[in-house]
């Protein structure tokens, strides 16, 4: 019997990063995963920076200044545009902060250049809202979890944003069969970023996601922290 010769779709899904404050070991873990599993695209699932200083929530008076975390932030997202010239970015709450706080100030968005030259990220890095490919939609997410939008539009659905939260969950109806998947993050919580998150019992799940041979195989690899 002939087999088909042609390589399949293997994504990797990377996490939550919201540097400057992401596990410095967090970087080589998904480079050993693209490798591993033969993969030939890349998906950054959103929050790729966390806007601590400009948040609309408190923020620590003794951590970095708004320019001083948006030039260490840039500085460490130069590891992942070396280790990853050419991904597709997602974007989350977070990398919307500045969009956000323009209209705040009552500013048109003509005033904001685009995270992507805000960030100096790569000409190759592609910015977007959402994604599909293979019947599968990649997404940031901001209400519920992967498996309850996937159910809603009955389409696979990838997202991130729940920190403590992943997992790979299955509905199958009467005509399709669909999967739900949280990829977890990549987050330091140690750090004084994630301060709010010390009382919590759930502490975030340092992992990534993987969708395989054309988007029919999801999976999930924790961190061995």
């Amino acid at each position: 019997m002939i087999k088909n010769k042609t390589k399949p779709n293997n994504i990797l899904v990377v996490g939550d990063l919201h540097e400057p404050f992401c596990l410095d070991s967090y970087l080589q873990f998904n480079v050993n995963l693209y490798n591993k599993y033969n993969c030939n695209e890349v998906i950054f699932i959103g929050d790729i920076i966390d806007g601590h200083a400009w948040n609309y929530h408190e923020s620590n008076p003794d951590g970095l200044s708004v320019g001083d975390e948006v030039s260490f932030s840039i500085k460490r997202l130069q590891r992942w545009y070396k280790a990853f010239p050419k991904a597709t970015i997602l974007f989350g709450n977070h990398d919307l902060l500045v969009a956000r706080k323009i209209k705040t100030a009552g500013l048109s968005e003509k005033f904001m250049k685009p995270l992507k030259d805000i960030l100096a990220a790569p000409k190759t890095w592609d910015f977007k809202h959402d994604y599909v490919k293979n019947n599968v939609i990649y997404l940031h997410g901001s209400t519920g979890d992967a498996i309850k939008r996937a159910r809603d539009s009955r389409l696979s659905t990838v997202q991130g944003h729940l920190h403590s939260k992943s997992f790979i969950e299955y509905s199958v109806s009467i005509k399709d069969k669909i999967f739900g998947m949280n990829v977890g993050c990549g987050i330091d919580k140690d750090l004084y970023a994630f301060e709010y998150g010390k009382p919590m019992a759930k502490k975030p799940i340092i992992g990534s996601g993987l969708v395989l041979d054309n988007g029919r195989l999801p999976i999930i690899e924790l961190a061995n922290l």
